[in-house]
């Protein structure tokens, strides 16, 4: 059994339990009987004791009167640990616990003394290595106290650690459910704001009985595809969210004709990179929305998509009317519409500190420049969460 094994740390199953408290206990009982056993080695010594048996003589009287100690710091342990945490540690009040401490330690040295008197100490005349002590009771229950409070403190210290990493991991398991929560409520708005244009672009052919209304259905069920199935993942490969563009673009332009003219570069190490699916569309949606649909004349977009070592760099200019009304919102800093809000909350939900933003009205075009640092690696944390009263010891 590996201690590095989570279940013999947190587990509550019995076997687990035994095993950590034996351990425990064990670490104890060798920690006094080193401790204890140097002084009964340099009194013999002392008075010229120069024996071999000395030595084993002294470390087994040290043993065993650690094993004799060990029910009364028990008491102090468990007292702390099963009695006054589960039910001050979390709500108070604190008052009470401090007087538990001191109760249950009087109580501990107590018992300490008793067995002192009554079994340690015939113990010793019988083995032949006791030692003149001084001070009586007070002596005896300042002793056992020592004991006591050592162990108790370790036993103590040990329990607030494992109560403080199991509270850390419920707060980051809410704090991840949150997370997701919030995610997915966005990427719930980007399917119907997506699946409203489409639908749009649809119904304009369809009025037109335009030949091209199979291709731009085949399309669109393509791309539902890819949304229904794909986009559950929290990553996808960015070769499908390319694909998914390409896609969309192609059906963009069933609809507009010659009237559209759409350059489109795709370089860099594209092979292997993971992102959020969905995340860059919305500037697709914005240029053909507020870009195309809205110029009479002949519209263009040129769109530019580079990976060089985990750093995505996406540009979008597209072609708009001068006296197009541009939002108030739209600027550098911000984004208007429902698609580019989401695409700012997502990328300050997904990637903190790793993004950069620019997006430029100018006269008579739109640029959008998103700079994107890759994580090399995704891990999901998935931590078990238990109240404090239910933690294992």
């Amino acid at each position: 059994m590996q201690l590095s094994n989570t279940n013999f740390i947190f587990s509550n199953q019995p076997r687990y339990r035994l095993a950590r408290h034996g351990l425990f206990w064990g670490v104890v009982q060798l920690y006094f009987t080193v401790l204890y056993g140097v002084f009964p080695i340099s009194y013999f010594l002392h008075r010229g004791y120069g024996k071999p048996e000395a030595f084993f003589l002294g470390f087994f009287s040290s043993g065993v009167s650690s094993l004799i100690f060990m029910p009364a710091h028990m008491v102090l342990s468990y007292g702390i640990i099963y009695v006054l945490f589960p039910r001050y540690l979390d709500k108070g009040p604190y008052w009470k616990m401090v007087v538990g401490v001191i109760l249950f330690s009087f109580l501990s040295a107590s018992a300490s003394a008793l067995l002192s008197t009554s079994v340690v100490a015939p113990l010793h005349a019988w083995l032949g290595t006791s030692r003149a002590r001084g001070g009586g009771l007070t002596y005896l229950l300042m002793a056992g106290l020592r004991g006591g409070i050592t162990v108790g403190g370790f036993a103590a210290a040990i329990k607030l650690v494992k109560i403080w990493y199991l509270k850390e991991q419920a707060y980051r398991q809410i704090e991840k459910e949150k997370f997701n929560a919030e995610l997915q409520l966005l990427k719930s708005q980007i399917h119907p704001h997506f699946l409203f244009n489409t639908l749009n672009n649809l119904y304009a052919l369809t009025l037109r009985k335009s030949e091209q209304s199979p291709a731009v259905v085949l399309k669109l069920s393509q791309l539902l595809s890819y949304m229904l199935y794909d986009c559950n993942a929290s990553e996808v490969p960015l070769e499908k969210e390319i694909a998914f563009m390409k896609n969309y673009i192609g059906l963009e332009q069933l609809r507009y004709g010659s009237r559209l003219d759409v350059s489109m570069n795709f370089h860099g190490n594209l092979q292997g990179i993971q992102m959020a699916p969905l995340l860059l569309i919305p500037f697709l949606e914005n240029a053909f929305k507020h870009g195309t649909s809205e110029q009479l004349e002949q519209a263009w977009i040129f769109l530019d998509l580079s990976v060089d070592d985990q750093v995505l760099t996406f540009k979008l200019v597209n072609s708009r009317d001068a006296d197009t009304v541009v939002p108030a919102s739209v600027g550098a800093t911000s984004v208007g519409g429902i698609g580019l809000q989401n695409v700012r909350k997502r990328l300050e939900l997904l990637y903190p500190g790793r993004y950069e933003l620019k997006i430029q009205p100018e006269e008579e075009t739109f640029l959008v420049d998103l700079t994107l640092q890759l994580p090399r690696e995704s891990a999901v944390l998935k931590p078990n969460t238990v109240p404090v009263a239910e933690i294992p010891v």
